[in-house]
């Protein structure tokens, strides 16, 4: 009977869905970190896995981990300070908001930076910000002081995907130049491939913003009352 009560207790449900949150976070970004292995190859399916590990496995991840706010272990109080300012809004703010611009920018797609930007490590850059965006809007580790406040965050973070999104499906011609003369997998042609990846932007980055409306429509009143 106490394996049993052990087995079903609220604890062990909570651990069976962090287990299970971990993994899908581990799907995620594994096969988008696979998929980055040829960038040139189709422009959609290059910005479906970066807006993977920007927007959908950070959520995941953050809802695998346990969140502890008082007493934590040593490690963590020695680390307190970074992990701080790493979660202040502001820094969570401009961090995505450099990083969704910066990726979007014709420049960063020139052949010569390709090699070395387009692989690993840009991914990592991009699932860096989608977590400490993600931070900022789900419960444990948001620093907000009402959920009104991070719903707002939350909307206006999400104004450069949609801004650079459009602009991919309604551009009349291929803003990309590595794309111009390459033969895009599905039998797509370039300017085809550029606004399916604006339509893929849009469409991932959806989660986001009706975490942002949730937030604004149903606040936990228990935050609202001690912000208040």
């Amino acid at each position: 009977m106490n394996a049993l009560a052990a087995v079903s207790s609220p604890a062990a449900a909570r651990d069976r869905r962090r287990i299970a949150w971990g993994l899908a976070a581990c799907g995620v970004a594994g096969a988008s970190l696979i998929a980055l292995h040829d960038p040139l190859a189709s422009m959609t399916d290059y910005t479906a896995a970066l807006m993977a590990l920007n927007q959908l496995a950070p959520p995941l991840l953050l809802l695998a981990v346990p969140h502890r706010r008082q007493n934590p272990p040593p490690p963590q109080r020695v680390l307190r300070p970074v992990t701080d300012w790493l979660l202040d809004p502001w820094v969570a703010g401009v961090v995505f908001a450099m990083v969704s611009i910066g990726i979007s920018l014709p420049e960063i797609f020139e052949p010569a930076l390709a090699n070395a930007l387009f692989a690993a490590p840009l991914g990592l850059l991009e699932l860096g910000a989608g977590l400490l965006l993600w931070a900022q809007i789900l419960p444990g580790t948001s620093r907000f002081e009402d959920d009104r406040s991070a719903g707002v965050f939350a909307i206006a973070m999400g104004v450069p995907m949609t801004a650079v999104a459009v602009v991919w499906m309604t551009s009349p011609h291929v803003l990309y130049s590595p794309y111009l003369n390459v033969l895009c997998l599905w039998n797509l042609t370039p300017l085809q491939d550029q606004r399916w990846s604006g339509f893929v932007m849009l469409t991932l980055g959806v989660p986001m913003q009706l975490r942002g409306v949730w937030l604004l429509a149903l606040p936990d009143r228990r935050r609202s009352e001690t912000a208040v």
